[in-house]
């Protein structure tokens, strides 16, 4: 029983670990990482639960392992532990002092899957940003512990600049998906611009590489090469490689360059000061 629970969970959130857990959880006290994860982990699940509910049909396609396509969860049970989840992530939000971020991810949340906003590109880009920033912000009041040395105006500073960087960027994700999309009738912006969104992809994700490294000059200079490397070869390969599976490798590879990129603000001082 306890291994059908714990895959039925994997199952829902098991290909956003890399791209959200990882990056947002970001300190060495043991403690502080496992307050962080499971309030990172518990925002997603509902998101993910919320998503995988609504449009099974683009799971059949795209996913058919996950546990609504698979049969392993039915719709209605999903639907009913979507809303209950929305009431655990919020009080154990108000108990680790991050109820505000919380209440905006669970508003975008909404926004995204009920309320369809995710289905227009322009609408489903800056909901992508609000729930990334959330997941950071939130991690960053989750769990803090002394190993944390920033002010609440240097994180604040750090996720704006997050929150352009999924903005603009997090079309990346779709590139894969645009069968499944078509198939709900999904308006992204590799289906309505699908030449335009791959050259505005290749040449942002360069830019933000080189404006990371000169907003924080003093961060870590290996970790500022990664991203550079990174970010030059998902350009590349963005262009030259638009297969399916291509897309898939390249969406992987996004993910650990946004990874590398989201731990940057939290190495260094900006350039523009200590606040």
């Amino acid at each position: 029983m306890y291994t059908s629970i714990v895959s039925v969970l994997y199952g829902f959130t098991g290909s956003d670990i890399m791209g959200i857990l990882i990056p947002t959880v970001r300190s060495l006290d043991p403690t502080c990482i496992a307050v962080r994860g499971l309030w990172v982990w518990l925002h997603l699940l509902q998101f993910c639960v919320s998503n995988q509910s609504l449009e099974p049909e683009e799971d059949r396609k795209n996913k058919p392992w996950r546990p609504i396509p698979s049969g392993a969860l039915s719709m209605r049970s999903a639907r009913t532990f979507r809303w209950g989840l929305l009431v655990a992530c919020l009080a154990f939000s108000a108990q680790c002092g991050a109820l505000i971020p919380s209440a905006a991810f669970s508003f975008a949340t909404w926004a995204h899957n009920e309320a369809k906003l995710g289905s227009q590109w322009i609408s489903r880009n800056v909901l992508n940003g609000i729930g990334y920033s959330s997941f950071s912000v939130g991690a960053s009041y989750v769990g803090r512990s002394a190993l944390d040395h920033f002010s609440a105006s240097e994180v604040l500073v750090g996720q704006m600049l997050i929150f352009a960087v999924i903005s603009t960027t997090i079309q990346a994700q779709d590139f894969k998906d645009v069968e499944g999309d078509i198939l709900v009738g999904r308006q992204t912006l590799p289906i309505v611009f699908p030449i335009a969104s791959r050259i505005v992809t290749v040449l942002l994700i360069p830019v933000w590489s080189f404006f990371f490294a000169f907003f924080y000059p003093t961060a870590y200079p290996s970790l500022l090469f990664l991203v550079g490397i990174l970010g030059a070869i998902n350009s590349v390969r963005f262009w030259f490689i638009r297969t399916r599976d291509g897309d898939k490798v390249s969406y992987l590879l996004y993910n650990v360059w946004l990874c590398s990129l989201h731990v940057i603000p939290f190495t260094a001082i900006a350039v523009i000061g200590p606040f």
